[in-house]
């Protein structure tokens, strides 16, 4: 592929966090053995013009390049086996530059709504231009997720009655506590049975020490991670969603994240970062259930 226009696309100042995700991706892709291939990644990154380096130290970087390229993975798998086993929608919320609608081998077809601020969407369309996914129905839908975006999504045709693959990576940690829960709640209220998610959590962001220039470069740049989780399990069982985490014993995992595992254990983290989870029959968000031990299907076992 080649950009649409041969100048770079100026992209708003709040949305940089989307670039630098997107040039972890695209660095990725060129990697010998990568665990993500996003051919879109590169030319997000050109049009956006130049938004500076990813902020944070040499360790920093290493750690946040590793941790986009596991998730990056392990939810491409998981919302391909999502609409494989009947999910006929996905809601990708705080979008960004993804290119999934484009770039997965959908099973069948499929409706996949990217929410996310309009200025934002706005840069994506005039990179994608008229480009249209193979197998997907790509829909565009620009709202604030700390507003009303439930009825912006139902107005550009989601159907609440249809089984959904929900996802949120690298949303939730910008948003404040009380915000972050209602967007959980709000997928809850929103998914007959059977539908999934998959779920970033910030579960050691404010205790691990060498990602403390990147938090307070992205407090200066306006990006502040603010929410965060010490046991995610729980919380997500008490809003209707029972979930697992991924296994180490996936390969990519295991090659990628097993050297991280003695710093993320002396900043005390539980585990829970990355979660995929199902929407139970006959329980209303906010009831309290347990959560999965660890043996659903997509966490490797």
């Amino acid at each position: 592929m080649s950009p649409v226009d041969s100048e770079p696309q100026p992209l708003p100042a709040v949305s940089r966090t989307a670039v630098w995700t997107a040039q972890l991706r695209a660095d990725e892709s060129r990697l010998a053995r990568p665990c993500v291939i996003d051919s879109w990644a590169a030319e997000f990154v050109a049009a956006a013009g130049p938004v500076g380096p990813l902020p944070g130290g040499p360790e920093a970087r290493a750690f946040l390049h590793d941790g986009v390229a596991v998730r990056s993975r392990y939810f491409d798998e998981y919302l391909l086996d999502a609409v494989r086993g009947g999910c006929s929608q996905v809601v990708l919320l705080g979008a960004g530059l993804d290119a999934r609608a484009f770039r997965l081998p959908w099973a069948r077809p499929v409706d996949v709504f990217e929410v996310d601020l309009p200025d934002l969407l706005d840069f994506k369309n005039r990179v994608v231009g008229g480009r249209v996914p193979a197998t997907a129905r790509r829909v565009t839908v620009a709202a604030d997720l700390r507003d009303a975006w439930a009825d912006a999504l139902t107005a550009a045709g989601f159907d609440p009655g249809r089984r959904t693959a929900w996802l949120c990576e690298g949303t939730l940690a910008y948003l404040e506590p009380d915000q972050a829960d209602m967007v959980v709640r709000t997928m809850a209220a929103n998914s007959p049975p059977g539908s999934e998610v998959g779920a970033e959590n910030a579960t050691s962001l404010d205790r691990l020490g060498c990602l403390s220039s990147c938090r307070d470069a992205l407090s200066a740049d306006g990006a502040p991670w603010q929410w965060s989780l010490r046991d995610p399990g729980a919380w997500w069982a008490e809003r209707g969603w029972h979930t697992a985490a991924p296994s180490m014993s996936l390969p990519y995992v295991a090659e990628r994240l097993t050297r991280y595992l003695p710093m993320l254990r002396e900043a005390g983290d539980m585990g829970g970062w990355l979660l995929t989870g199902t929407r139970r029959e006959n329980h209303p968000a906010g009831e309290t259930e347990e959560p999965l031990s660890g043996t659903k299907r997509r966490a490797g076992c």
